[in-house]
């Protein structure tokens, strides 16, 4: 088919001659990604400047509306062997003009088949346009990797090498609040069992929200600003830990996670919202994602009960973790304490199921929530404009080494968020994702989070350099037999800034395993990289 005659693009990190565990998902990438890039890369159209304070006439002007939707598809596909599977994915999509609309997005199965853990990412460029009354027509292509199956053979033939493509035509409804409609789609990855065409049905709900210039960081708006946030939002962070209860696949132990959710509330008290978890100890990158509705109870002035309730995909291979199609429910409570300005301390407490499999989870954990604007309940405050960088870049590394051997130089795609403290210091977040094989999988991914330190501007405000450490993983085993441990991954590189939005973007780097210096473990793993990208910068308004 069209798509089937083009190289491999992803790729699954194992050792073929051992019983280690692969990376079986990009599930990271495809939950991490959906997190990370808030407004895709765009063209910017307005000159690099500098301003000493804000006046009353800068204060009005101080923020643009930025405009796109949530785009909500499923998808029901038939494996060329014969067997079910499906496909759920979500995207956000930014508008260019009155008809065409570019964005990222993440898709997974659900109920179909017994593909749990299974997850993709991609990028989607969508064209949209009314025919007659509310009636319109819409089509789009998307473009990018996925990867998963059922246990380590079965993973090669479903997830091929990697590369995911779909393009897709229909109609749709414009009603009030929302629109809805469908389209027929193919969808494919390269040299797996996933080809088919098939009806897709879609649901669109509009999004706005306003962002800043990047030279603005740091600087002080109005409550009264235009723009500013109308209801309240929340980023919260959390690590838990999933305890398994009668486990069925091989895997029996806990899975540590790394968690992150944003919260919206569309009145005082109750609230959307969607999130990821990571796994980090136990089964390394083991993921999923999940959306849902919750309430808050204010139980004092500083103490906070959330309740909540989110349906998703999870998992990892079914032999490993049985989540079946990967569809889970999952109720969860959370006591809050504000420490300080709009963070709040956190004490978890959940359960997980996946009803059409055999996984169950109690689950605990303690975090971090960062109020990003102020409720309803609270007095009307000034905003700070927070300097946000969205980095996207490719990696080529040198030959890889593991356990002994060298494999082939990685290509991979990442996705860093930066998130700028003041003038130096900055918080930092990376996934990044194989586009070609390694040791015959695909899908291996590594993740990372760490902190950065960036130089004044100088030639003329053009170049700035910056030098970061992170910490992380990548799911070349989950044993101690094959385990590497967590990932050191020092870089440095430099900015080009092309005007306030865009710049040119460099990292150098090298990644060492850490289990042989503090697990005691017998496995290494190690290689340099060097990358080249685009970086959007743009300001969010947060509480002060």
């Amino acid at each position: 088919m069209w798509f089937q005659t083009r190289k491999s693009i992803l790729r699954r990190a194992v050792d073929a001659t051992s019983s280690e565990r692969p990376a079986r998902k990009t599930g990271a990438l495809a939950a991490l990604l959906c997190a990370a890039c808030l407004s895709p890369f765009a063209a910017a159209d307005r000159a690099y400047a500098q301003e000493a304070d804000f006046s009353l006439s800068t204060d009005q002007a101080a923020l643009r509306r930025v405009s796109g939707m949530l785009m909500l598809d499923y998808s029901s596909l038939t494996l060329s062997n014969g067997g079910d599977f499906d496909l759920m994915s979500l995207h956000y999509l930014q508008r260019v003009n009155d008809w065409l609309s570019y964005g990222v997005g993440a898709f997974a199965p659900m109920t179909e088949g017994n593909y749990g853990g299974f997850f993709g990412a991609d990028l989607a460029l969508h064209a949209q346009r009314q025919i007659y009354g509310n009636w319109f027509i819409n089509g789009g292509l998307a473009f990018g990797v996925g990867a998963g199956g059922q246990s380590l053979g079965q993973s090669r033939t479903l997830s091929g090498d990697g590369v995911f493509g779909r393009v897709y035509a229909g109609i749709g409804y414009q009603a009030r609040h929302f629109s809805f409609g469908v389209n027929y789609a193919r969808v494919a990855i390269l040299n797996s069992q996933i080809n088919d065409g098939t009806l897709s049905f879609f649901v669109q709900r509009p999004l706005h929200f306003s962002v800043g210039r990047y030279a603005d960081a740091g600087r002080i708006v109005r409550a009264d600003t235009p723009g500013l946030p109308e209801h309240e939002n929340i980023l919260s962070f959390q690590a838990n830990n999933f305890v398994q209860i009668n486990p069925t696949g091989s895997y029996t132990g806990d899975i540590g996670n790394a968690s992150v959710q944003f919260t919206h509330f569309l009145n005082r008290d109750v609230y959307t919202f969607i999130a990821a978890d990571l796994g980090t100890t136990g089964v390394p990158l083991y993921n999923q994602a999940h959306a849902g509705i919750g309430r808050r109870f204010a139980l004092t002035r500083n103490v906070n009960l959330y309740t909540q309730l989110g349906v998703g995909s999870s998992g990892w291979a079914t032999n490993t973790v049985d989540t079946g199609p990967g569809f889970f429910i999952y109720p969860k409570a959370t006591l809050e304490y504000l420490w300080h300005n709009g963070l709040g301390l956190t004490l978890a407490a959940g359960y997980m199921r996946a009803p059409l499999g055999t996984s169950r989870n109690w689950t605990v954990g303690v975090g971090l929530n960062y109020h990003l604007s102020r409720g309803e309940a609270e007095p009307d405050g000034d905003y700070a404009l927070r300097g946000v960088r969205l980095n996207v870049l490719g990696r080529r590394t040198s030959r890889v080494f593991y356990n002994g051997r060298t494999s082939e130089p990685l290509n991979l795609i990442a996705v860093q968020a930066d998130y700028v403290l003041n003038d130096h210091w900055y918080l930092t977040g990376q996934i990044a994702a194989a586009g070609n094989t390694f040791r015959s999988y695909a899908g291996y991914a590594e993740a990372y989070a760490g902190l950065g330190w960036q130089s004044r501007m100088f030639a003329s405000g053009r170049l700035q350099a910056y030098a970061q450490l992170m910490y992380g993983i990548n799911p070349v085993g989950i044993d101690p037999a094959h385990e590497v441990g967590g990932l050191l991954y020092p870089a440095l590189g430099m900015f080009y800034h092309v005007n306030d939005r865009l710049s040119v973007y460099s990292q150098l780097g090298t990644v060492v395993s850490t289990g042989q210096y503090l697990s005691g473990m017998n496995n290494r793993f190690r290689h340099s990289s060097l990358g080249f990208g685009l970086t959007y910068r743009f300001t969010l308004p947060t509480r002060s």
